[in-house]
This record gives structure tokens, C-alpha cells and sequence, in this order.
């Protein structure tokens, strides 16, 4: 198990104390005195919120730890995988467990210096983490406890500040606006703490999003250079709602090269060329059809030269697809990439291979100067199985669309969405939980705050498809399948992996009775007694993460 990231751990000697962390200490040694005395579950309540308290430091300097505690637990590599949604210390109240974490992770703590810079970054993840998993409830034993707890980690990160003014007063003017901010959103979160009718969205524009400039313009006051990393929420970005906030290359592989204006365009003339086929009749935009948000409006997708036959699975919208670090509703490819080579192979979908397409199009003197274009100054620039990969890859990679009517309302446009609308996304991150799965604001099951891993779901739909599971044969894993975006959802019915419901509303009922029939379903919710408007509200909110224009070439997007 890994208990330290890459920050200021110092594993030669002892690091000089600080305020920062000696609150941080103080924090730790509240949780462990108080798990000392845990007669009952509602214990354990009061001890998760003394954990929120810290969690931002916990997450940052001790990952690992926070998993043990919190969940969501890694699986081993070298044990078969843990049961979907298997609950962490904090869930199925094992004091042992938790104290054994906490205490060892306390007894390591004088190793670290807790800096401001520490401080800063660790309070931005937790601004995301409470906006996206928090107020969904998706760690918390009871909802009931959501938006509690939200308010205690919103007080813990107050605790951070104030103890860093206090210990130099030199520093009170970068942190006196982050305390501000932090403090307007405690008491929005105490005012209201009902998990089904806070408002979030409300939430989220005037309070979190403030909290959040606060905090990176206090980190940018520091000065120095922020260590670049590959992550998919950018480090520059305050807020997970921000535009531009995605990098869309963040789960490209290492070999493949940066997405140029002429990269692109290659690619997209490899997405709509029928020669790429085994026999040249069908392209990519046969059923990624971008006038139908790249997919193709059937519940199955029609095999290649078989009239009428369909295969196993529904044609998945590409928009977005950035955004997933795995791919396919089984999750076998790990790459955009990896995913171009395996669907050219494919016998019921292109019947033809990355190196055939290749040698086809090498004969096309426009594409070997389009490739050498590309692809220069690349050694590899000729037309290679390779190349038709990256330049497929990042013609998908393209396709980001961030801006629909939901996103500018989350950046302050208070009329891009209804009344109703705003009610239906809080029904969806609240009483409705579909914010446990379809994370905000990607609304996939790309988890938050990280953004660096998906775990597929069983839900129950009717079918016989084994999912996961006929990928790495684990029985945990069966009847599995990846969580979709739900961005531009009004666009691609029909829905699930088999195409089994028709409409949203469809989509909605299922849900609402709590599932399919199958054991072992990744639903703890049960049926979620949604009336007919809550019904209607969820509904009008999908319509909102509308946000594509295309045209039947794929030229416009918007």
C-alpha cells in the first residue's frame, strides 16, 4: 500500500515543526482519543467528522491512509479484487483498523513539513472533493450526514488558515480571504443541512467557487513554479467547474505525440474514410455518427456485412471520451489509442487492422504528405499501424465538449438553467444519487478529485453480457460494466450497454425501483421513491448537459 505521495516527506531525519502542523497533529490525536471511546455507530459518526476535520491534510500527505479509512479501498495486484464498493474503516465501523491507520501515519508526521504551499494545494482538492463527492453523499453511512460533514471539512480548512496567520503575521494577508470565503460557505452548509433540499448549485457558484480563487490566488502569491504534472484536472485551474479546467491529453500514453490542428485533421480524415475497413464499405462514422453526438441511435450496433444482425453492445457516444481512462463498457482498452487498434481489428466492426489500414492508405500520396505533416519531426512519421492509431486517437481526443447550459450556470450564468432544471441537479447529486456513480462535473464515473481511475458498476440490466468480468475472469467483476457520460445524453438513446431502455424516462424508472433483479448489485440505495415531478426534474436536468452542434461532417462543435 502506498502511505505517502511525492510531497514534503523527509524520510533522512526529523523536519522542523510548524504551525500547519502542529494543527495537523492536534487533528490526528482528536480522531484517536476519540476512537478510544466508540461504544455505538453514532461514535463512529462523530469520530467521521473529527476525520473531516483533517481529511484535506490525511489525502494529501497520506493517501493511502485516507483509503483505509474512507475508502475507496485500492485493490491488490496481487489478490483477486475487492468486491465493488467494498466499504472502508469508517464504513463498517472497525475502530482497530482505523486507530492502527491513524496512529501509525501520527507517528510519522514529524517527518513532514507542512508549508503553506502544502496547505494551499491540499485545501483546493478538498474545495473539488466536497463539491463532487461530498455533497453527493457517496462516502457517508447516512445521507443525513452529507452535508454535515461537508460543513466540519469546511471548518477543518479554516483551522489550516488561521493557524497559518497566526504563526506569521507577515502571511495574514493571503490567507485572510481564504478564511472569509471558507468561513460563508461553513455557514451556508450549517443553514440548511438537509441532504435533500440544500441547494448545491447555489452552493457551488457563490460560495465554493469563491473559497476555491481564494485559494489559488493565495497559492500564486506564493511565487515559485508549481511542479508540472499530467493530470487530468489541471493544476493551474482553481475549480473542477472552471472552463478549461481538463487537460484532454491527460490519459494519452507516453509514445503518443502532442495534438497538433494538422494531427487532428488527419485524423479526422482517417475517422470518415470506408478504406480503413476490411472490405472499404464501412468507416468510423458509419456508426459514430457525429449529427447523432458520434453514435448511431440503435440499441446494438449492426455488424459489418450482416444485414440485420447486431452485436452484443450499443454504439457509445465519443464525445468526451477524453475524459475516461478506460474504455469500452468492459473497460479493456486503456488508451484512445489501444481502443482504434482493437475496433479496426474487430471482425463485426471494421474487419480489417491498424497495419492493414495503414498499407491501404500508404498508396495515397495526399496522406503521406498529410502523415509527414503531422507527425514531423518524428522519426516515425510514415504511415505506420502506429501512426493511424495516434492520428485516430487524437482526432477523438478532439471531441470536448464542456460548455452546455449546465456548466455556465456553475460559473455564475443564473439564468442558463430553470428553476426546475436547478431542482433536478440537486435531485441528482441528492435524494435521486446519481452523483455516486456519474461524478460531477464530468459526470462520468471518472472519480473525483483525482480524476485517475473508474470503477465499473453492476446495475442490474437485464442480460446475459458477462461485463468485467470476461475481460479479467474475476466473479467480483460480473455483470460489471464502465459508467458513461451522461454529457450529451438527450442526444445518444438508446441507453445502456445492451440499448435495453428507449428514453430517459425509461432510464429514470429503472432506477427509481432500485435496480435490476441480479444479487449482487453496486445500488446500496434501494428503490428511491422519486415522485412523478422529481421524476420530470431529473429528466430536464440531463437535457441541460446538452452542449454539441455538429454537423454531418463533425466539422462544428460548440
Amino acid at each position: 500500500m502506498v502511505w505517502w505521495p511525492h510531497t514534503s516527506l523527509n524520510s533522512v531525519g526529523p523536519r522542523q515543526g510548524t504551525a500547519l502542523r502542529a494543527a495537523f497533529d492536534a487533528g490526528l490525536d482528536s480522531i484517536i482519543v476519540a476512537l478510544d471511546s466508540v461504544p455505538s455507530a453514532d461514535s463512529m459518526r462523530r469520530v467521521r467528522r473529527k476525520y473531516k476535520r483533517v481529511e484535506a491534510l490525511v489525502e494529501h500527505f497520506a493517501p493511502g491512509v485516507a483509503r483505509v479509512l474512507n475508502g475507496p479501498l485500492p485493490d491488490d495486484d496481487d489478490a483477486p479484487p475487492l468486491p465493488l464498493g467494498a466499504p472502508a474503516a469508517f464504513q463498517r465501523g472497525d475502530v482497530a483498523v482505523a486507530r492502527q491507520a491513524l496512529t501509525r501515519l501520527r507517528n510519522t508526521t514529524h517527518l513532514i513539513t507542512v508549508s503553506d504551499a502544502d496547505a494551499l494545494d491540499a485545501m483546493r482538492v478538498e474545495i473539488a472533493r466536497i463539491t463532487t463527492l461530498g455533497l453527493a453523499g457517496v462516502d457517508v453511512t447516512t445521507p443525513d450526514d452529507a452535508i454535515p460533514e461537508a460543513a466540519e471539512a469546511i471548518e477543518g480548512m479554516r483551522s489550516v488558515a488561521r493557524s497559518a496567520s497566526d504563526n506569521d503575521r507577515s502571511r495574514t494577508g493571503r490567507w485572510i480571504e481564504v478564511d472569509t470565503t471558507l468561513r460563508n460557505a461553513a455557514i451556508q452548509l450549517r443553514r440548511d443541512s438537509s441532504f435533500d433540499h440544500f441547494d448545491r448549485l447555489a452552493f457551488i457558484v457563490q460560495f465554493a467557487q469563491p473559497a476555491a480563487r481564494a485559494i489559488i490566488r493565495a497559492r500564486t502569491s506564493l511565487g515559485g513554479r508549481i511542479p508540472p504534472r499530467r493530470t487530468l484536472w489541471r493544476d493551474a485551474a482553481a475549480s473542477v467547474f472552471d472552463s478549461g479546467a481538463f487537460d484532454a491529453s491527460a490519459f494519452a500514453p507516453e509514445y503518443a505525440p502532442a495534438s497538433t490542428t494538422a494531427l487532428v485533421t488527419l485524423g479526422r480524415h482517417l475517422f470518415f474514410d470506408p478504406r480503413l475497413s476490411g472490405p472499404q464499405t464501412r468507416s468510423c462514422a458509419s456508426c459514430h455518427i457525429p449529427s447523432q453526438a458520434f453514435s448511431d441511435g440503435r440499441a446494438r450496433a449492426l455488424t459489418l456485412n450482416d444485414s440485420g444482425r447486431a452485436t452484443a453492445r450499443n454504439t457509445p457516444t465519443l464525445l468526451n471520451a477524453a475524459w475516461q481512462p478506460l474504455l469500452f463498457a468492459d473497460e479493456r482498452a486503456r488508451s484512445l489509442e489501444e481502443q482504434a487498434g482493437t475496433v479496426l481489428a474487430s471482425p463485426g466492426e471494421m474487419q480489417s487492422s491498424a497495419s492493414l489500414a495503414a498499407t491501404r492508405i500508404a498508396n495515397d500520396a495526399s496522406y503521406r504528405l498529410d502523415f509527414a505533416r503531422a507527425l514531423a519531426p518524428r522519426p516515425d512519421s510514415a504511415i505506420s499501424e502506429m501512426s493511424v492509431r495516434v492520428a485516430l486517437a487524437a482526432y477523438v481526443r478532439s471531441l470536448t465538449t464542456l460548455n452546455s447550459r449546465f456548466d455556465r450556470a456553475a460559473r455564475g450564468d443564473a439564468g442558463a438553467m430553470s428553476a426546475i432544471e436547478r431542482g433536478g441537479f440537486n435531485l441528482f447529486m441528492g435524494k435521486a444519487r446519481c452523483g455516486t456513480c456519474h461524478f460531477a462535473p464530468l459526470f462520468n464515473g471518472t472519480m473525483p478529485p483525482e480524476f485517475a481511475s473508474s470503477e465499473p458498476e453492476i446495475i442490474g440490466v437485464p442480460d446475459a453480457d458477462q461485463g468485467r468480468a470476461a475481460v479479467d475472469h474475476q466473479e467480483v467483476h460480473r455483470f460489471a460494466f464502465r459508467v458513461p457520460t451522461l454529457r450529451n445524453v438527450a442526444l445518444t438513446a438508446p441507453y445502456m450497454h445492451n440499448g435495453a431502455f428507449a428514453t430517459l424516462d425509461d432510464v429514470v424508472a429503472f432506477y427509481n425501483k432500485g435496480g435490476g433483479q441480479r444479487r449482487t448489485l453496486t445500488l446500496p440505495h434501494g428503490a428511491l421513491h422519486l415522485t412523478g415531478l422529481e421524476r420530470r426534474a431529473l429528466v430536464a436536468f440531463l437535457y441541460t448537459l446538452t452542449d454539441t452542434v455538429v454537423t454531418s461532417a463533425g466539422t462544428e462543435l460548440r
